[in-house]
């Protein structure tokens, strides 16, 4: 299980979507799963398009993790083509988060994330109500909390500030991250248990709902 995780929301612009898509296949997800204290790194794309199109998603065994020596440097030394494309990216938002409860094991080929400000009241309803009903319904194969710590989703790094000239640093508060074998599944137990509407009725702000395709993924190898 991991203890925490970051995540990563971004479009990209048209110039150079198919560079982005190779340099994160072959540099970027592998330069950062093989520091110390990663687990895996996955990419997605929403078939539906943008805003927020590619979704990155990194688990951890802690959130220190993302504030080691090892990550920071990287952080601090992109490499040439991170340097090329980076201030490419639109409608950038980053968090890196505590995993305050996950329900089930499994992977999933499709994935709902739903961003969300305020509402820490409604922690509790998710995780006694909500979440474990929604984990329980067919085709889901995993669901998780996850609270963000502000200071570490807004790092003063080259690689933050070379987005920031672009426009984007934001980040997201609280994350309901869902996974599933499919959207045939995901789409409707997400609109039955977990709509935006319910989230607002419980005090959720700037609530950000999207679906996304598995593209690939990597473990750690020690």
């Amino acid at each position: 299980m991991a203890g925490a995780m970051m995540a990563a929301w971004l479009d990209i612009t048209p110039e150079v979507e198919d560079e982005f898509a190779d340099w994160y296949f072959r540099e970027h997800v592998p330069e950062r799963v093989s520091l110390p204290g990663f687990l895996s790194g996955r990419r997605y794309t929403a078939p539906d398009g943008g805003p927020n199109k590619y979704l990155a998603l990194y688990e951890a065994t802690a959130k220190a993790v993302f504030a080691s020596e090892a990550y920071r440097a990287r952080l601090e030394a992109p490499t040439p083509r991170t340097s090329k494309i980076m201030p490419q990216f639109r409608n950038f938002a980053r968090s890196v988060f505590d995993v305050r409860l996950e329900l089930g094991n499994q992977y999933g080929g499709a994935v709902c994330t739903i961003r969300y400000g305020a509402g820490a009241d409604l922690a509790g309803w998710l995780e006694r109500d909500a979440l474990p009903a929604l984990a329980e319904r067919s085709g889901i194969c995993r669901v998780r909390l996850l609270e963000a710590d502000e200071a570490q989703s807004k790092p003063q790094t080259s690689e933050a500030r070379m987005r920031g000239n672009a426009g984007g640093n934001a980040w997201a508060p609280w994350t309901i991250c869902i996974e599933s074998i499919g959207m045939a599944w995901l789409r409707p137990a997400v609109a039955e248990l977990l709509p935006d509407s319910a989230l607002a009725q419980r005090g959720a702000t700037e609530i950000a709902t999207g679906y996304y395709d598995f593209v690939f993924g990597m473990e750690h190898r020690a």
